[in-house]
């Protein structure tokens, strides 16, 4: 299972230290990824890899539960104007309009959860002190303490973690 850390550092000189032990790390079986870096307000920090939307928002949790709510839709549409053509036409229609309406509810989904923000990080970004960093990493369930033990070498502090809720499902 994937983990996202949320870590929050005094300086770049800082930050610039921990890119080079968490890739010294990510060379090992840890499968570490990132770090990635933002500022207060979600400004993207100059010379470091930029945050994705997904890692700070609810863009992925939304888009996941829009395809099951957009294919029951879908499924609705069709029992109230369904075809009366037949078996075979029904059935076509079915699998036709919950495709369609998982489609667009995962559309949908991710639209509305790129909007709403971890309600954890703005809470604690509304109380950073300017040129704080916040520092996001993804990592195995098994380096989680390894990274962890990193940052407070360093002198971060553990922010927030959040685990993937199905760690098997990617998008192509």
């Amino acid at each position: 299972m994937r983990t996202l850390l949320y870590f929050y550092l005094k300086d770049t000189a800082t930050a610039r230290l921990a890119q080079v032990r968490f890739g010294d790390l990510a060379g090992t079986s840890a499968r570490v990824k990132g770090p990635w870096f933002v500022q207060r307000d979600n400004q993207p920090v100059e010379g470091f890899p930029p945050t994705d939307i997904g890692q700070t928002t609810y863009r992925e949790e939304a888009a996941i539960a829009g395809i099951f709510v957009g294919a029951f839709v879908g499924a609705l549409v069709i029992l109230r104007y369904g075809v009366s053509v037949g078996a075979g036409a029904i059935a076509v229609a079915y699998v036709g309009a919950v495709m369609l309406g998982a489609m667009i509810g995962w559309w949908a989904g991710g639209l509305v959860g790129g909007k709403i923000g971890r309600l954890g990080l703005w809470r604690q970004n509304a109380q950073a002190a300017p040129g704080q960093l916040l520092m996001i990493a993804s990592c195995d369930s098994k380096s989680k303490e390894a990274l962890k033990q990193i940052i407070n070498e360093l002198g971060g502090v553990g922010v927030d973690e959040h685990s993937d809720l199905m760690p098997n499902f990617r998008w192509l």
